[in-house]
């Protein structure tokens, strides 16, 4: 993907998703540095998706992998599985790992101890490869059992994505360590969409908040090592940048996968969560997705909280209600076409219960450039009875002898 000349988001919500994958072009002078494989952004913490453009093809993510590691860490010692303080064992080849001049960011002398919490700040950070590794074998037992702690939390969010590796290098640098995971192929590698790695770090966040303040540090101290962080887009890093700030989230990089980018920042009160997968540069195509997300995209409500509707064909009206929220990100420059959609089956020949939470009607908004469509149901706020049959219920004079019946029906 060229970014380029035209802009586009998709404005996706929390139901259903109908255009995918299209990609929009951001700045009229593009250049290699605005080249990618592919982008994601989301609303952290309601899911809506912001912009999409190949989002589901799975690619090599280098160290965004540790993303996963991390999350799986946070969900050990939320377990009772470990503590912060805890001791991590060291074995002999990741010592040997870090003291790698190209693939480690931190030494670990021979009889260094560290513990959970030191590791884990090392590899969010710094992407310390050898504090990943160590973190897996010890919440999974072996480095092994690790991965397939990986991919099972993949398979339970249904994520697209295959890993062989807790830190994100690849078959090419792992074997040599003897960490390359048996039955895969010498240039074996983690194989994730940018949708996944985006959900990811989502949970990650939802998890443990105090992530962010971490990941905001220009760098940390591990007993005498200062290791330095690995995003310099940060406030105060040689590439930040004012007019897109952001504060965190993860880099990596490897020759197979390119520059890659997770990215948090804030607009309108709200954190999102920019992803960009296969660049040639890692900051600049992600720096221009946020931009034009600040310029375009405002989050507001988009369709009311409330509807007085009338049932078709009969004269009986309810109060419906928006199911989720119905403030969304909306690009105020394009036009949405809004619809009302029934949805629910009334019944023709006897009378109709509405239970509480009962979608009635969907308002289904269509984004006039992308084709994009985003539902958003309009419950029962409370149980209802129609009275009917469905002849009955437009003639006034005999609806109301039909109060008489009980309120309570079946189906």
């Amino acid at each position: 993907m060229r970014l380029g000349k035209s802009w586009g988001l998709v404005l996706l919500g929390l139901g259903t998703i109908c255009a995918l994958g299209w990609s929009q072009p951001v700045m009229a002078k593009t250049s290699q540095a605005d080249e990618v494989k592919a982008a994601y952004i989301v609303d952290a913490k309601s899911g809506q998706t912001i912009y999409a453009d190949r989002a589901d093809e799975k690619l090599p993510i280098a160290s965004l992998s540790k993303l996963m590691t991390l999350y799986l860490v946070v969900q050990a010692v939320k377990d009772g599985q470990l503590k912060w303080t805890d001791n991590v064992p060291i074995s002999h080849e990741v010592r040997k790992l870090a003291e790698s001049a190209t693939l480690s960011t931190m030494p670990m002398g021979k009889n260094e101890k560290f513990t959970v919490r030191e590791l884990f700040a090392a590899t969010l950070v710094g992407s310390s490869n050898s504090s990943a590794i160590a973190l897996g074998e010890l919440v999974g037992g072996s480095n092994a059992k690790f991965i397939q702690l990986m991919n099972k939390q993949a398979q339970t969010w249904r994520l697209d994505a295959e890993f062989v590796s807790a830190s994100g290098l690849d078959n090419t640098d792992l074997t040599a360590y003897h960490y390359n995971l048996p039955g895969t192929s010498d240039q074996a590698q983690n194989l994730v969409s940018a949708r996944a790695v985006t959900m990811i770090a989502q949970k990650l966040l939802a998890a443990d908040p105090e992530v962010i303040s971490i990941a905001n540090r220009g760098s940390i101290k591990v007993h005498q090592h200062r290791v330095a962080t690995s995003v310099q887009i940060l406030k105060g890093q040689p590439y930040y940048d004012a007019e897109a700030p952001v504060d965190g989230l993860k880099t990596g990089y490897t020759a197979q996968a390119g520059d890659c980018l997770v990215a948090t920042f804030k607009h309108d009160g709200r954190r999102l969560i920019a992803t960009t997968l296969g660049g040639t540069w890692k900051y600049s195509a992600n720096a221009n997705l946020r931009l034009m997300v600040q310029r375009q995209e405002h989050y507001q409500q988009v369709v009311p909280k409330t509807v007085d509707y009338q049932i078709p064909g009969t004269t009986a009206k309810v109060t419906l209600v928006a199911k989720d929220g119905v403030e969304r990100w909306a690009n105020t420059k394009r036009p949405v076409q809004r619809k009302q959609v029934a949805v629910w089956p009334l019944h023709r020949d006897r009378p109709n219960y509405l239970p509480a939470g009962q979608t009635v009607m969907q308002y289904r908004l269509t984004d006039t450039t992308s084709g994009a469509v985003t539902t958003i149901d309009y419950v029962t706020p409370k149980a209802k009875v129609l009275l009917g049959p469905l002849h009955l219920a437009t003639t006034s004079a005999k609806r109301t002898n039909l109060l008489k019946l009980p309120l309570a029906f079946a189906n």
